[in-house]
C-alpha cells in the first residue's frame, strides 16, 4: 500500500540531494527519480502479489488439514505462519517472525524519518540530531508497546488492523 507519509519521505529525501542546477541537469534527476519510484513500487507490488497468491494457493488447497482449513477460514497474524509450513517445514514460524519484524522496522525507520522532516519543515524545529532521532523513535515504539504489554499477541494483532485502515 502507498502511503502518503512515503510519497511525502521521498520527495523530502529526493530535495535533500545534490543535483546541477542547469535545466539538463534537473531533466536527468527527475528522470532518475521516476525510475527510483518506480523500482521502489515494482518492488512492493511484487511482494504483495507473492504474499496473496501463496495465501491463496494454501487456502484453496484440496489436501489441507482440517487445523490448516480452519485457520486460513479466520486468518490472522498470530496463525499465518503455516502458511508457508508446506514449503520451509519448521522453519516456517522463525522466518515469518523475522519478516513481521523487518516490515515492523521498515514501517517505524519510514515514519520517524517523515515525522524528522515535518518536524524541519512545517514547524520549524531544530533539535540536534540524537535528540530528534530518539523523540521520534519513542513516540513511534512506545504506543505499540503499551498496547503489546497490556493487550497481549491479540492486543498488538488488533493494533496492526486497526492502524493498517
Amino acid at each position: 500500500m502507498v502511503m502518503p507519509h512515503n510519497l511525502f519521505l521521498h520527495s523530502a529525501l529526493v530535495l535533500s540531494r545534490k543535483i546541477p542546477r542547469s535545466v539538463r541537469g534537473i531533466k536527468e534527476a527527475c528522470r532518475f527519480y521516476m525510475i527510483e519510484s518506480g523500482f521502489a513500487l515494482m518492488v512492493a507490488f511484487l511482494i504483495n502479489i507473492s504474499v496473496i497468491s501463496v495465501s491463496g494457493a494454501v487456502c484453496n488447497s484440496s489436501n489441507l488439514n482440517q487445523e490448516d482449513r480452519d485457520s486460513c477460514e479466520d486468518l490472522d497474524l498470530n496463525k499465518a505462519s503455516f502458511l508457508l509450513r508446506n514449503v520451509l517445514g519448521s522453519w516456517s514460524s522463525k522466518l515469518f517472525a523475522v519478516a513481521l519484524l523487518a516490515s515492523g522496522q521498515s514501517s517505524t525507520i519510514t515514519g520517524t524519518y517523515a515525522g524528522q522532516y515535518v518536524m524541519q519543515g512545517f514547524l520549524d524545529l531544530r533539535l540536534t540530531p540524537w535528540i530528534r532521532n530518539m523523540l521520534t523513535r519513542c513516540l513511534a515504539i512506545v504506543p505499540s508497546l503499551i498496547v503489546a504489554i497490556i493487550g497481549g499477541s491479540a492486543g498488538a494483532g488488533k493494533l496492526i488492523i486497526i492502524a493498517s485502515v
